[in-house]
């Protein structure tokens, strides 16, 4: 009965504060992936040295498992980098209306990511979804812009989000091959 008044920028706001959260649960997931990574690697050359090539080959083998999934979390950060960038462009300049409904299809896309199924990055994955989806709704009940000079052409956020939705598309297409 009561709604409160959808405004676009408090929910870009928001939006972006899902976006950086995510970025730097990442970035922690990232990091002790690497060390781990860094360690088995250490063990791997000195299985190698002591002549132990069976257990060294099981190790080769978890090393390029980590490296797999280095790759595709740093494919995920670009992604998210790439949403904030576009989200900061849009609260600076006001505009909102195309924006919104393409961050919300991205993180559609997003969804598909398996690492993104990880209990931690679940939960905040999730309301990163909502917050986007209710940027999307927002943005398209209030399309009146309340500054008075000219906006200009938002052509760099459409290259921005143009370039993530590819990485999100050669992602997608790695995942459905391997």
């Amino acid at each position: 009965m009561f709604r409160r008044s959808r405004d676009p920028l408090r929910k870009a706001l928001e939006t972006l504060y899902h976006v950086r959260l995510l970025r730097n649960k990442i970035d922690i997931l990232y990091n002790r992936v690497s060390e781990r990574r860094d360690v088995l690697f250490e063990k791997l050359t000195d299985l190698e040295s002591k002549g132990e090539k069976y257990l060294a080959k099981r190790y080769a083998e978890e090393i390029a498992k980590l490296d797999k999934l280095l790759a595709r979390l740093a494919a995920v950060q670009l992604i998210l980098e790439k949403i904030d960038l576009a989200l900061q462009y849009a609260i600076n300049m006001r505009e909102f209306s195309g924006l919104a409904s393409e961050i919300n299809n991205l993180v559609k896309d997003m969804s598909k990511i398996p690492e993104l199924n990880i209990p931690d990055l679940n939960l905040v994955f999730i309301e990163l979804q909502a917050s986007a989806r209710e940027l999307s709704e927002a943005s398209e009940a209030n399309s009146v812009v309340d500054i008075n000079y000219s906006i200009p052409e938002g052509s760099d956020v459409k290259r921005i989000l143009e370039e993530a939705k590819e990485v999100m598309k050669k992602k997608l297409e790695n995942e459905l091959t391997v």
